[in-house]
């Protein structure tokens, strides 16, 4: 059994990226590992303030907020999802928020298999541009490997997910 920790930064409960989570949280759960999943929009994340207090204070946020409970969580996995619709060519401002957070312990990302959900209203070429912020993030971690990407294209409307092709991008070993 593996801790899988999915971070879904949809800012709509029914959006494309978070219904993809929705089904892989349940094909994890169904293979019993334990799933958290941190939907950013339901938290109280605030945005970094380049202070640098988390360095002076071993690793500790000066914010008060939701987020020492998510690098818990996220510190405990050994599975990460990072899953975000792509909003003008880039990773939503919720996903970003979330990785900039992460800067506390940023020498202390550990080790992951990782996967990436990715809803775009254009095609595929639109993901592809926005993934430098992901891969920005997950190179930071000590040792990791990226499991799958797992794509949904022209999906400009909420829930049209249900109805499209997924591209799948190889190679990809989609077993946790």
């Amino acid at each position: 059994m593996k801790n899988i920790l999915i971070i879904s930064s949809s800012p709509r409960r029914n959006g494309n990226s978070q219904l993809l989570c929705n089904q892989f949280m349940q094909g994890a759960q169904d293979k019993g590992h334990h799933v958290d999943m941190i939907r950013i929009i339901d938290q109280n994340i605030g945005f970094c303030r380049a202070c640098d207090g988390c360095v002076r204070n071993g690793g500790t946020c000066i914010l008060k907020d939701d987020m020492a409970d998510i690098l818990d969580l996220y510190q405990k996995a050994d599975v990460l999802v990072l899953a975000t619709p792509v909003y003008f060519y880039g990773i939503s401002a919720q996903m970003k928020a979330f990785i900039v957070r992460t800067y506390p312990i940023w020498e202390h990302l550990g080790k992951k298999d990782v996967y990436y959900i990715i809803s775009a209203g254009l095609g595929e070429d639109i993901v592809e541009r926005s993934l430098g912020d992901l891969d920005g993030f997950v190179e930071h971690l000590e040792e990791y490997e990226i499991k799958g990407k797992l794509y949904a294209t022209n999906v400009m409307d909420a829930g049209l997910v249900k109805n499209q092709d997924i591209y799948i991008n190889k190679p990809m070993k989609w077993e946790i």
